[in-house]
């Protein structure tokens, strides 16, 4: 039996990509699921796909519509998907988008839309929900973040920094909720096929292409399928083995060789480009 057999979840940016794979994923193990997202169609046609796959019809399911970045809809969507799934024991917050480029010639709303979304998107979500969790003594908060969460490279600086704002809230949110039974967990994606992703791609300057290297592009089935793998674990913090591991090790350890190899690609570029 599946450990999120029964269990009622809510998943934000369940619409599309990680979100909406991860739905499927639950739905197919016998969970309750409620997805958030703005677009009502794709949350439809989400929750069709959840119940196609469910095994069980007595298992629920909830599209609730809901922009992350205004509070007055978050309180009223979080309670919508609590009535529907009659309680939660499980929220993971999985919004977000990226933009690339240049930091003296991006705009300034792509500084502001990314803190807005990823960001307090997060933190709007789970304070409305946190009443909840702290009355039932009990519970899961999972944020997904990105390995550029606890990395930086020139291209990602609005979004390195939204998501570096995740991990740091999280770190304060575990340890607040330790007097409530409440688990909270972090996930670092890696790179992954989303709809996102070829908008990012298309504005991505030559620089981040050539630190980025050649890595390897995950499914949203192969990365949901891991997420929600951390998330049974129980560890504070997961992420896909082996090679972000690695760098998370390295990058803990010894920071400054992970610079010295990023700026080396960096100067291997542009000595090639001169």
């Amino acid at each position: 039996m599946s450990g999120f057999q029964g269990k009622k979840i809510l998943i934000t940016g369940g619409s599309s990509g990680i979100g909406r794979a991860a739905a499927i994923q639950l739905a197919a193990q016998g969970a309750h699921v409620a997805v958030a997202a703005r677009d009502t169609g794709r949350l439809e046609e989400t929750v069709a796909a959840c119940k196609d796959a469910a095994p069980s019809p007595d298992q629920r399911f909830a599209p609730v519509a809901f922009d992350v970045r205004d509070r007055d809809a978050v309180r009223a969507g979080t309670a919508e998907a609590l009535d529907a799934l009659g309680g939660l024991d499980i929220l993971i917050c999985n919004s977000g988008f990226a933009v690339t480029g240049y930091l003296h010639e991006l705009p300034d709303e792509a500084f502001d839309d990314l803190i807005q979304v990823n960001y307090m998107g997060h933190v709007n979500v789970i304070r409305a929900l946190l009443p909840h969790f702290m009355e039932q003594k009990g519970g899961h908060i999972c944020l997904v973040s990105s390995v550029l969460g606890f990395l930086g490279f020139m291209g990602y600086g609005p979004y390195a920094a939204s998501k570096h704002a995740v991990v740091g809230f999280g770190h304060c949110l575990r340890q607040e909720m330790v007097p409530h039974g409440v688990q909270v967990s972090q996930y670092y994606p890696t790179t992954t096929d989303t709809p996102g992703l070829a908008r990012e791609n298309a504005d991505k300057p030559p620089e981040t292409w050539a630190i980025e290297g050649t890595s390897k592009v995950m499914s949203p089935e192969d990365a949901a399928a891991d997420l929600l793998k951390h998330v049974a674990s129980g560890r504070y913090e997961g992420m896909k083995m082996p090679d972000p591991w690695y760098i998370w090790i390295v990058n803990r350890w010894a920071p400054s060789v992970v610079r010295m190899m990023m700026d080396g690609d960096l100067r291997k570029f542009l000595a090639k480009r001169s």
